[in-house]
């Protein structure tokens, strides 16, 4: 993502989220992934699985997948309010 090519790196998140299932931190990658490429509903989506997974299993980063899912949250709202809901 760092060098912009966010397509492949949505692809890489997806590879990991079909190669570790189990995990939550694939999940808020591959929404992060998205956040980048302006996809925020796709990404709501992925974060909010990371934390389901994440609780399922005791993750120390739940609460970092929280505060993620505010952030982006906050930036579909504001989209939204600029540009009217799609």
């Amino acid at each position: 993502m760092g060098q912009k090519k966010l397509d492949e790196a949505i692809r890489a998140f997806q590879r990991n989220v079909e190669l570790y299932p189990d995990s939550a931190n694939v999940y808020d990658s591959l929404g992060e992934g998205y956040e980048n490429a302006g996809k925020l509903d796709v990404a709501i989506q992925n974060i909010e699985r990371a934390i389901a997974q994440g609780g399922l299993i005791g993750d120390p980063n739940l609460d970092l997948y929280k505060e993620h899912l505010k952030r982006v949250q906050a930036a579909k709202a504001a989209a939204d309010k600029a540009t009217g809901p799609k």
